[in-house]
């Protein structure tokens, strides 16, 4: 086996948890900084991942290629729940009780602005 270089990160067999985190923690930071880069393609950089990632993982045999893959989206996972900037509570929707107190306030303005001018 070879010694392979991914972005940096030199790769042998016996495969290293630590040198798969690491790759997975880079991939996942150019894909952040690729959001605010015009001339980055968030699609196109994540293929180019893969496609760095398959190439090594064809010349592995098939007990050490699925650990790789199971180590390498572990971690892409975890990095994803663990981002601050996204936490997954967020996600859940808006607080029925405070979309009705901000309807009310609407409402409130709305009247004194408007509906009180016109009929008072």
């Amino acid at each position: 086996m070879t010694l392979t270089i991914i972005d940096g990160l030199e790769f042998d067999v016996p495969l290293d948890q630590a040198k798969i985190k690491a790759l997975a923690l880079l991939h996942h930071d150019q894909l952040g900084e690729a959001i605010y880069h015009k001339d980055q393609h968030i699609g196109e950089l994540g293929i180019a991942h893969r496609v760095k990632i398959a190439d090594f993982t064809r010349q592995l045999p098939a007990e050490k290629r699925l650990e790789f893959y199971r180590i390498y989206n572990h971690e892409l996972r975890r990095l994803a729940v663990d981002d601050p900037l996204h936490p997954p509570h967020a996600e859940e929707g808006v607080n029925v009780f405070l979309l009705i107190v901000i309807m009310l306030m609407i409402a409130v303005i709305l009247y004194f602005a408007f509906v009180r001018h016109v009929t008072g």
